[in-house]
């Protein structure tokens, strides 16, 4: 079988890019499932036991684009909660993966160097997909949606603080180090006063997309750090952020105050800065694999 290689020079170790030929479906499958297996492993190294909201066994699942999964989720990995399978594009068979592949059972590595993310694009759609699939699930048991249904309002009342979890979670999640920017004056980042922010923000995407992701890193940033990413995950997504009497910034502080009522004596899961563990080392929460082909059902 061809294949194509590419050398990522300039580090310690090489790194090889491998990228499958199509010609032999059931091998390309089997290895974007090796690579959602070692992804899976490599947020409960770094994170800890996130996946227990999960079901016990997630088929994966190949579309093409005249699928119906294919156009629900706009030929994204995604994970589909009606399904519990997590839905990958036929396209991606022949996308460039690591070799060794075992290199993606390290979390931080991929997003502390921009060629890793240039070279293998496939990671972050698939460590979208699993932390999708880790809210989603989480969000259910309170009878909710992830993300929640204000994100769709057309109220940017509702809209904007929606977003801002979602920003300020993606954020979190894929910035080993703390993102710099000034936080003051806070009023730009929390107006006090939204609807007058709202008249004005229509002039200005860019004070729209300030208030998205460094109010909702500022809102997050606590938590995760007082209780880790799975307790703050899970408040996150059984708790909607709203606006209350029109200011930001008491309604920021009062939902960081009611997640520290409801998480205190939570002990935090600190996150790993460890090099890539090793087969000893690495703990899946089942002794079976949680991630399985669909099998060839799906045609694609």
């Amino acid at each position: 079988m061809f294949s194509r290689w590419m050398v990522l020079a300039g580090l310690a170790c090489p790194l090889l890019a491998f990228a499958c030929d199509y010609t032999d479906r059931t091998e390309c499958k089997d290895d974007i499932q090796e690579l959602v297996t070692y992804r899976s492993q490599a947020i409960e190294y770094a994170f800890g036991d996130v996946f227990g909201a999960l079901p016990h066994q997630i088929q994966i699942k190949f579309v093409r684009a005249t699928d119906k999964e294919y156009a629900k989720f706009s030929g994204r990995v995604a994970y589909d909660a009606s399904q519990k399978v997590m839905i990958v594009p036929s396209s991606l068979l022949t996308s460039q993966t690591p070799n060794p592949m075992k290199w993606a059972s390290s979390y931080w590595p991929y997003y502390r160097n921009i060629r890793f993310q240039q070279a293998f694009p496939v990671i972050a759609a698939i460590d979208n997909a699993l932390w999708g699939a880790v809210l989603q699930e989480t969000a259910s048991k309170k009878n909710l949606s992830w993300p929640h249904e204000e994100c769709s309002s057309v109220d940017m009342s509702k809209r904007l603080p929606c977003e801002m979890l979602i920003a300020g979670v993606a954020s979190l999640l894929t910035q080993s180090q703390d993102t710099i920017f000034n936080p003051n004056p806070i009023e730009r980042i929390w107006p006090e006063h939204f609807s007058d922010f709202q008249q004005r923000s229509w002039r200005s995407e860019r004070d729209y997309g300030d208030v998205r992701r460094y109010g909702g890193i500022m809102l997050l940033r606590p938590l995760f750090a007082e209780f880790g990413v799975t307790n703050a995950l899970t408040y996150v997504a059984q708790t909607p952020f709203l606006i209350e009497n029109d200011n930001m910034r008491a309604s920021a502080l009062r939902y960081q105050e009611r997640a520290r009522e409801v998480l205190h004596g939570r002990a935090p899961v600190l996150v790993s800065d460890e090099a890539a563990p090793t087969r000893e080392q690495i703990v899946p929460v089942s002794r079976e694999p949680r991630f399985v082909s669909f099998g060839h059902r799906d045609g694609a």
